[in-house]
């Protein structure tokens, strides 16, 4: 009998390991990627359970979420919730690598210029690539950083393949392109005037 218990304790220690590790990978215990870009301005993240981007709202008052992710049913149920929580939702699908059109990421800029749109969460599937891009973006151009603090910040967020520090840091020295593109979806869900209220409120 012991010996069988003495065999059975690592399997279930090895079952349980397995199991939290494929809960975090699938972003259920940790909220994936998560990163303070610039306080009461930008957060980044990965893709957040419903419960965990309502926490997010309610945490750091957020005002819009910006989804970089291609249109499917992750993207409309987030999309729905936004709505639900009064949170301003767009939607910029980008390709996977995080090589998204200079418009786009100055749609993001726009947004991060509007105080009465801030804070916002920018994320894609797992807050790497897309992600990375967008805020590489606002670190060129808001922030004044090199492409070697860039590329630094985009190793520590776990994107390794180095193609886009190089290609966002070609877009910030063109001149802004003003094209926009059907597919975006932008949904302004709070009420006009709520930040003036509030800001009342708080003199």
């Amino acid at each position: 009998m012991r010996k069988v218990l003495s065999g059975l304790v690592p399997l279930v220690a090895l079952l349980a390991a397995g199991w939290l590790i494929a809960r975090d990978r699938h972003g259920r215990l940790f909220w994936d990627h998560w990163d303070e870009v610039k306080r009461g301005i930008l957060y980044r993240s990965g893709q957040l359970t419903a419960d965990q981007l309502t926490e997010a709202v309610k945490q750091y008052q957020l005002r819009t979420i910006i989804n970089l992710q291609w249109p499917g049913e992750e993207m409309h149920a987030e999309r729905a919730l936004c709505r639900r929580l009064g949170v301003d939702f767009i939607n910029l699908p980008m390709p996977g690598d995080g090589l998204g059109e200079e418009w786009q990421f100055r749609e993001i800029l726009k947004v991060l210029d509007d105080p009465e749109r801030r804070p916002a969460l920018v994320h894609c599937a797992r807050g790497t690539c897309r992600t990375g891009a967008a805020v590489a973006f606002y670190r060129f151009q808001r922030d004044g950083w090199t492409p070697e603090d860039v590329a630094s910040e985009l190793r520590r967020q776990t994107y390794h393949y180095g193609l886009v520090p190089g290609y966002i840091y070609a877009m910030v020295r063109t001149k802004p392109s003003s094209q926009l593109q059907a597919e975006t979806v932008v949904d302004r869900n709070r009420e006009p005037g709520v930040r003036r209220k509030e800001a009342d409120d708080e003199r």
